[in-house]
């Protein structure tokens, strides 16, 4: 990375002034030691820096650091023509927020934005034999201690040139304020890795938690993994209905993608209460009645920021991983297989399977596991026509267009009962492309749908036939008897 110059520094600092903020320019070697730095407002910016429990552990990998590695011995090679660089080196922005812990002395400069790129070189002066700027910053996640660990073997092997860290520069902001720090992290990439949907969620929904319940909810939030899956069906299931219809970016567009997930589950969300909203059934006995409330929340309901979508994020992520990953609840067996056998590996498209996923996560949030097999029968002729229709491939673009016509997610949410889905299902009609191809994946997916339901398979080279659908509709219809016949067995 390379020094810009005074004016876009200057750049820099004037689009970030703003009240409660302060912007300065110094060194990484003034940071991690700890010295007073003057800032914009002529105050003196100082304190311990420190990295929130609920920040995410440092991740960076041997690719990130050989990245800045190779920058670094760049800047600071000597030269080979005789000639020194005299420019610093500039590693962009760090965002930070002072605030004072209760009790306490001193200030805390804690790290919203910068801090893989910090331990980073917190590493690199410890195998430059200068600790005391690698004492800057202390880890206390075990995640976090591991990866620098590994980071730190790794550095000791390389060759590099001195670093001389009071010529690694950076633009420091810092806030008093938390909202105003987070609303930078949400909004920048100032190098690294670039922040997703999921990790700016985080952030965005922590800061409105209550202070003694953060850590709580950031280890909670840490230990779901990868949230893309999840995310992927939320925004389908919330942005693919005939009331509000609104377009998903393709996921070869990750920013606007991202822009849509930040907007839609953060942005768009209110202040309140944790709240569910969901379907009552109320039972009439003579004069008295009862009132049954399913437990749970509902895809297409209005967030409130904190809690209440962080444990929303936890009901449907904990949902998809029991449902849909998982193989413990024997109950779901018979699911399960059908699932492996025709939805992930019948070459039907995984665009295809993704709008799968979000109608069963749909579907059971509001009906349960109990008729999951039939559902997932019917909703799997109904979400997987568009291979049977189309001539050649089905593209992404394929099922968003398809639910905008045939809106599958509203005929599920706005079904009061699982028999009354079921004769929805069941009503759905489409044409079929005759012509397969004996090498395609279509003709792949043919035979792997007509073996599986017991139907009477095409031959290389012929046609589709035109009655296909009747036949596997019989076939459905005769395939869950027979499944409910052998559960009724061995009761």
């Amino acid at each position: 990375m390379t020094k810009p110059t005074e004016d876009e520094i200057q750049s820099l600092e004037r689009d970030h002034v703003a009240p409660n903020i302060v912007v300065a320019s110094t060194s990484i070697a003034a940071l991690l030691d700890g010295e007073s730095i003057l800032g914009s407002d002529g105050s003196y910016i100082k304190g311990r820096l420190n990295i929130p429990e609920y920040q995410r552990p440092y991740r960076w990998q041997i690719k990130h650091l050989q990245r800045l590695m190779n920058d670094l011995s760049e800047c600071f090679s000597p030269p080979t023509n005789g000639t020194p660089i005299k420019h610093d080196f500039y590693l962009g922005s760090i965002i930070i927020h002072q605030s004072r812990p209760p009790r306490m002395r001193a200030d805390f400069l804690n790290i919203i934005d910068g801090q893989q790129r910090l331990i980073s070189l917190a590493l690199l002066s410890y195998v430059q034999k200068q600790r005391n700027l690698a004492k800057g910053i202390e880890l206390t996640s075990p995640e976090s201690q591991a990866q620098a660990l590994r980071n730190l073997r790794w550095l000791e092997k390389q060759s590099m040139p001195t670093v001389d860290f009071n010529r690694v520069n950076i633009t420091l902001v810092v806030t008093r304020s938390e909202d105003d720090a987070y609303r930078f992290f949400e909004t920048q990439n100032t190098g690294g890795i670039r922040l997703d949907g999921p990790s700016i969620l985080k952030a965005h929904h922590l800061r409105g938690v209550p202070g003694q319940e953060q850590d709580t909810q950031a280890r909670r939030w840490e230990a779901w993994g990868k949230l893309d899956d999840t995310m992927d069906s939320l925004m389908k299931a919330r942005h693919w209905q005939r009331l509000k219809w609104r377009k998903l970016s393709s996921h070869r567009q990750p920013l606007k993608l991202r822009e849509e997930i930040v907007e839609e589950l953060a942005e768009r969300t209110g202040q309140g209460q944790d709240l569910a909203y969901r379907t009552a059934r109320v039972s009439h006995i003579g004069a008295s009645q009862s009132l049954h409330v399913d437990s749970g929340y509902a895809m297409r309901q209005p967030l409130n920021t904190g809690t209440n979508a962080i444990h929303y994020f936890d009901y449907f992520h904990g949902l998809r991983r029991a449902v849909l990953i998982r193989r413990d609840d024997i109950s779901l067996e018979s699911f399960h297989q059908f699932y492996d056998k025709l939805i992930v590996q019948a070459n039907g498209s995984v665009f295809l399977r993704k709008l799968f996923d979000c109608a069963v996560l749909l579907y059971v949030s509001q009906f349960g596991r109990q008729r999951l097999l039939e559902a997932g029968y019917w909703l799997f002729r109904v979400i997987f026509s568009p291979r049977l229709s189309n001539e050649k491939a089905v593209r992404e673009s394929t099922a968003q267009s398809f639910v905008e016509l045939n809106p599958v997610l509203d005929w599920i949410a706005y079904s009061y009962t699982h028999d009354e889905l079921i004769e929805t299902l069941q009503g759905f009609s489409y044409s079929i492309a005759e012509r397969l191809d004996e090498n395609g994946v279509k003709y792949r997916f043919v035979r792997t749908v007509q073996a599986y339901f017991s139907m009477s398979l095409n031959e290389p080279g012929e046609a589709l036939h035109t009655n296909f659908d009747v036949e596997l509709k019989q076939a459905i219809t005769k395939m869950f008897k027979k499944h409910s016949s052998s559960l009724a067995g061995t009761k």
